[in-house]
């Protein structure tokens, strides 16, 4: 991995922000490709024929498991059993995020604003086992006191769930936050919970 100190890190925009929330697959964590991967083939386990684009992916991004299989039943006419998507989907994963690589420049931000000491977390719609793994690979597990994944919350994104409750963990107003995101879901979800949002492209 290459040292993120020598990297230059990801220009944040200014503003009188207290705290900052990053999304973990796509935005700290170059993983986007893996899980790429791993829903194709969870799907292809079901209808070998088809192959999820990377724009589909990307477009669905923050999306749970059940609201992509019916998303993609919308779009293209495939039915799939989110039952048995899971377990594919998981055992598939977990040959391959270990493997997964930081997005340097985003990753080079949050620690800089972590030895700044600013209040920063993760908020991320995929589950902690992943996002744990995911985070201890890039070498970021230490960086974030707050970890928000969606076992903890209601509702996924876009709804503001997941950026509410990191901001209430950090104690940190929601328009005080900024949150740094690579899909259209998250920025909605920010933009839902009251707070500004720099997207960047999907990794």
């Amino acid at each position: 991995m290459a040292d993120s100190f020598a990297i230059q890190p990801l220009a944040l925009p200014p503003g009188d922000f207290a705290g900052y929330i990053f999304d973990c697959d796509g935005t700290l964590a170059a993983s986007m490709a893996i899980h790429h991967l791993s829903w194709n083939y969870a799907i292809q386990q079901q209808v070998p024929s088809f192959t999820l684009s990377w724009e589909d992916l990307c477009s669905m991004g923050g999306m749970s498991i059940r609201e992509t299989v019916d998303a993609l039943h919308r779009r293209y006419g495939i039915t799939l059993d989110p039952e048995k998507i899971l377990p594919d989907y998981d055992a598939d994963l977990d040959r391959r995020i270990d493997s997964v690589q930081p997005c340097e420049d985003v990753l080079a931000a949050a620690r800089a604003l972590a030895r700044a000491g600013k209040p920063v977390a993760v908020a991320s719609g995929g589950f902690r086992r992943y996002v744990d793994r995911t985070l201890k690979a890039i070498g970021a597990k230490e960086i974030f006191p707050v970890v928000v994944t969606i076992e903890d919350v209601a509702r996924a994104k876009p709804a503001p769930d997941l950026f509410l409750l990191a901001a209430k963990k950090m104690g940190i107003p929601p328009e005080r936050c900024l949150v740094i995101e690579d899909s259209p879901k998250g920025k909605e979800a920010a933009t839902a919970a009251g707070m500004q949002c720099l997207l960047v492209p999907p990794h």
